[in-house]
């Protein structure tokens, strides 16, 4: 079928005729028959890729299929759909109500790509039904609005004459006669928009008085003058214009990458290491010394441009590498905002844990929070007649982790050591989001090259080993929210820190990466130096006694009356420092250092420390670290739910669908137990369910008091514990819910 007109009753006769020798397309009904049809396999598919249907979890399929057909859902669907689906969802929306894949094949030249499309539009819900008889979800008309397509509005019951005017004879009689712009102003027009503002329009010009070819088609007709200054070209004559391809050639072909140069992957590893190396070691340095002398943070929450200047020179770097550092270090949730009395920007409890750690763990977990984060820090600077801070709310661009994993799956698709064109890359993602700003993806697209160079995921501008492990592992990383309610958590526990680096990615970088030394050299201008990347325990302890000079292949750290002074502040004694420096030391301590730390013994006498002794393993915070905020930011759409979560959804959808099933009931009575041994039962029972290796003990009854004092015993599936919270299937009532562990009074595994 062509796109809905109303036929002019000259024409009507013969559309009749046509009608009735058509076979009529079946009616496949509604949506929520459709999901209630629906293999459990192809519903869970459905599920990942929208996981808003899922937060939270609809009762009944009822219920999904009205949240299914709104319209920001059906708009997030397609926001992440290719240029091809997206087009054949706008064509198929002004098709008839019901429409048959015929239909589409008439208008769409019998692409052989249809059938992928529809199966895509199917599976997503925004379509359903068979061959023989399919349907849209309603709201598709709206979000695809106003240009369908690129099709302008219909005019037929405004312009009855169109019906004679749109026919491929005539239109092209039309064409030939006019002025020689007249087949240029049709081609402009005919893929959209097809509005045109014109500033000198004489719409009282006549056929042979028209001095353009704007002015000659809108005189016959082809053309509808729309307001003073505007002119659209109608759906009924470009249907006919674009007959048999309601869409552009090659539109269904996906934009390939080009490659530029070709490297060795070896040199390209080797580069990729270096930096990755180099970028820990910039982190450390740059919130080491905000520790010491934080920046004050803005009123809008941002970084002065004077303290983004101090720490370029700090990192010796140029500024926007001072400004990635900071962001990714904000997002890893190391850096965050002091409280109301101090506002500067402090490096969190979470940092003290973090730098113990390895030095592939931790280039991990700021490769993580690289790709999973909303800020772009490439965009800080001058923009325009704006500047944008650093850490300020501007730098926020929720499109980015999507784009960076499609800038990774753009590389990854070249042989290794293959240097992509930039140009071809952002053609790419182009066509995979259409509906995207084209120049929004190209200020994106070369921001995430430019940074992937710096943190060690490229190297020579080339997808290094690491780069492509990124790639693979994205779609197991804890999501943004479950970062930040890690960081969150870390405040007030920094030993419990739970952001854990992906292993993967940890053995992608540990071979790129020299052997960590755990020695160094004590020479008598009081500096110790390590001839390579020092071991977490050696550099750590190092850090309190003494200031960084360099880094890189060798590092060289300086001892001072001010950094002993420090150290002895932070609980460390002359015999401790000496001690570790004869442990880790090739030589023997210089006269001179032991004169200086002996000297400041008896200059200074006892040091009371300024914190309680922590563990060896975690250095002391620095006093100011007391209290930090974490900054809520916006979290990329549509994290895709848990393996646990989604079948209890679906179990929550089919029980919704039978409730004259009988509830089951609680049969052990849950021992009370203090909130601490409650949290231990439930923590073990949800690293089961996530680990996959749960038992009938899985299943739980605990006792809950609610809000108003009343107890109840409930059976309830455990699916995670986070924040405070259990999150689980009621059995009891067949939903999802959510339990204050607080609340629960009594716990008994089984039922």
């Amino acid at each position: 079928m062509s796109p809905k007109t109303a036929a002019s009753p000259k024409a009507s006769k013969s559309k009749e005729d046509k009608k009735t020798s058509k076979v009529e397309a079946k009616d496949p009904g509604t949506l929520v028959d459709a999901l209630r049809t629906q293999d459990e396999h192809l519903l869970r598919l459905m599920l990942i890729q929208r996981p808003d249907l899922v937060h939270p979890v609809p009762t009944d399929m009822s219920k999904l299929a009205a949240r299914a057909a709104t319209n920001s859902s059906v708009t997030r669907v397609l926001d992440r759909l290719d240029a091809w689906t997206v087009g054949v969802a706008e064509i198929i929306s002004v098709l008839d109500e019901v429409f048959t894949k015929k239909d589409l094949q008439n208008v769409l030249n019998n692409n052989e790509k249809i059938d992928e499309a529809l199966e895509k539009l199917k599976l997503l819900a925004i379509i359903w039904g068979n061959d023989e008889g399919m349907r849209c979800v309603p709201v598709l008309k709206e979000v695809v609005a106003p240009h369908p397509a690129g099709f302008g509005p219909t005019f037929i019951h405004e312009r009855p004459d169109l019906d004679a005017l749109a026919s491929k004879e005539r239109l092209t009689q039309i064409i030939e006669k006019g002025p020689s712009d007249t087949q240029k102003v049709l081609d402009e027009l005919l893929w959209g928009p097809p509005v045109i503002t014109l500033s000198k329009l004489n719409r009282d010009a006549g056929i042979t008085s028209a001095k353009n070819g704007h002015e000659y088609l809108m005189a016959h007709g082809v053309l509808v003058a729309t307001a003073r200054d505007a002119l659209t070209l109608p759906r009924e004559i470009a249907t006919v214009l674009r007959h048999p391809n309601y869409l552009p050639e090659n539109l269904s072909n996906k934009k390939e990458i080009k490659a530029k140069v070709q490297r060795d992957p070896q040199l390209v590893d080797r580069a990729a290491g270096g930096a990755g190396l180099q970028f820990v070691q910039l982190v450390e340095e740059l919130l080491d010394n905000w520790g010491e002398t934080p920046p004050q943070v803005l009123r809008n929450g941002g970084l002065a441009q004077r303290d983004l200047t101090i720490a370029s020179k700090i990192c010796n770097e140029d500024e926007n590498i001072a400004a990635l550092l900071a962001e990714v270090a904000y997002s890893a949730g190391l850096l965050a905002a002091g409280d109301e009395k101090e506002q500067v920007w402090l490096p969190t409890p979470a940092f003290d844990v973090w730098r113990t750690k390895k030095i592939e763990e931790r280039w991990a977990i700021l490769a993580e929070a690289w790709l999973t984060t909303t800020r772009v820090a490439s965009l800080v600077g001058k923009v325009g007649e704006i500047r944008i801070n650093a850490l300020s709310p501007e730098v926020d661009k929720p499109l980015a982790p999507e784009i960076r994993s499609l800038v990774l799956d753009a590389m990854s698709s070249l042989t290794p050591g293959s240097e992509p064109d930039p140009e071809s890359i952002i053609e790419f993602v182009s066509w995979l989001r259409p509906r995207k700003e084209k120049e929004e993806i190209e200020i994106l697209v070369n921001a995430i090259l430019q940074e992937a160079n710096v943190i060690g995921i490229r190297g020579l501008g080339v997808l290094a080993t690491t780069g492509r492990a990124l790639g693979e592992m994205r779609y197991t990383m804890p999501s943004p929210e479950a970062r930040t309610a890690a960081a969150r958590a870390a405040v007030a526990d920094p030993k419990g820190y739970a952001v854990k680096p992906d292993q993967m990615l940890v053995s992608a970088i540990s071979p790129l990466l020299p052997d960590a030394i755990s020695n160094f050299v004590l020479q008598a201008d009081l500096t110790a130096v390590i001839p390579g990347p020092p071991a977490t325990e050696v550099a750590s302890e190092l850090r309190v006694m003494a200031y960084q000079e360099s880094r890189g292949a060798a590092q060289v750290y300086r001892f001072t009356e001010t950094s002993l002074q420090r150290a002895m502040q932070r609980g460390y004694s002359a015999e401790k420092i000496l001690e570790f420096l004869k442990k880790y030391s090739t030589t023997d301590v210089p006269q001179p250092l032991e004169y200086l730390i002996n000297d400041l013994v008896r200059k200074l006498g006892d040091i009371k420390p300024i914190d309680e002794p922590l563990d060896d393993a975690v250095p002391a915070p620095n006093e100011r670290r007391s209290i930090v905020k974490v900054r809520p930011r916006p979290a990329p759409d549509g994290a895709p739910p848990d393996a646990a979560l989604l079948a209890a959804a679906i179990k929550a959808l089919k029980a919704g669908e039978n409730p004259k099933a009988k509830p089951e009931v609680a049969t052990k009575t849950p021992e009370k137990i203090p909130a601490t041994e409650a949290a231990k039962i439930l923590r073990e029972v949800v690293d089961q369910v996530v680990a996959g290796t749960k038992s009938s003990d899985a299943v739980l009854t605990i006792t809950y008091v609610d809000t108003h004092g009343i107890s109840s015993d409930r059976l309830v599936e455990p699916i995670r514990f986070e924040g405070g919270l259990l999150t689980g299937f009621d059995l009891t009532d067949s939903r999802i819910r959510d339990y204050a562990i607080s609340r629960i009074a009594g716990v008994a595994k089984g039922k």
